[in-house]
């Protein structure tokens, strides 16, 4: 899709908004900036453009605010490459070659990847190591929802999360502090079957 058609379709179907992990689709009891929604008075809506609903606190809205708005993504609610929606705002995985290997999860808008997380998890071992999160728009709350999305995969009470080394900035800061991570930051604890998996170590 051109940079022509994309703008198009923004101005045509909405603007773009900051998006929030909500799991099973429930409404979230609080808005990102803190206030409780049932005094707010929130309202939802349907944004065209992502093909999600849309929650607006009343007074961020009243009080100007650019993240008054906002849309709900289940993180439950993966596709497969293959059959993925070609429209909207969509979660895609990518399972790994072999067990124990690198697998991505992608947040894909009208068919096109705007952020991806690799992700190495092993059931046996009962491990799970974020590699990268990577987002083409910073600020919307992708990777914060492709997080949430690896957390269901490998529910952290069954689980034992840790993640590579994290940059030493305060983006990467802000991101990691904001969003009640289970794990270990920047010491991966690899299994054996995600080493053999990387070539780390080698089957004899």
């Amino acid at each position: 899709m051109s940079e022509q058609r994309r703008d198009l379709g923004r101005g045509m179907y909405g603007r773009a908004v900051p998006v929030r992990p909500a799991p099973g689709g429930r409404s979230p009891v609080r808005c990102p900036r803190g206030h409780d929604l049932a005094i707010a008075t929130a309202r939802s809506g349907y944004h065209h453009w992502y093909d999600l609903t849309e929650i607006t606190c009343g007074a961020c809205h009243a009080l100007g605010d650019p993240l008054a708005s906002w849309c709900l993504v289940d993180p439950g609610e993966q596709h497969d490459a293959r059959s993925a929606p070609g429209s909207g705002l969509v979660l895609v995985r990518t399972p790994p070659a072999e067990r124990g290997g690198v697998g991505q999860l992608a947040l894909w808008v009208d068919g096109e990847a705007q952020a991806d997380l690799d992700l190495a998890m092993c059931g046996p071992c009962r491990r799970a190591v974020i590699e990268h999160v990577r987002t083409d728009q910073p600020r919307r709350g992708y990777g914060r929802v492709l997080v949430a999305a690896a957390l269901v995969r490998a529910p952290p009470s069954m689980y034992r999360w840790s993640t590579t080394p994290i940059a030493d900035d305060p983006v990467a800061r802000a991101f990691w502090s904001g969003i009640s991570w289970p794990g270990t930051l920047g010491q991966p604890d690899y299994c054996t079957d995600m080493d053999r998996a990387a070539g780390r170590i080698q089957d004899w």
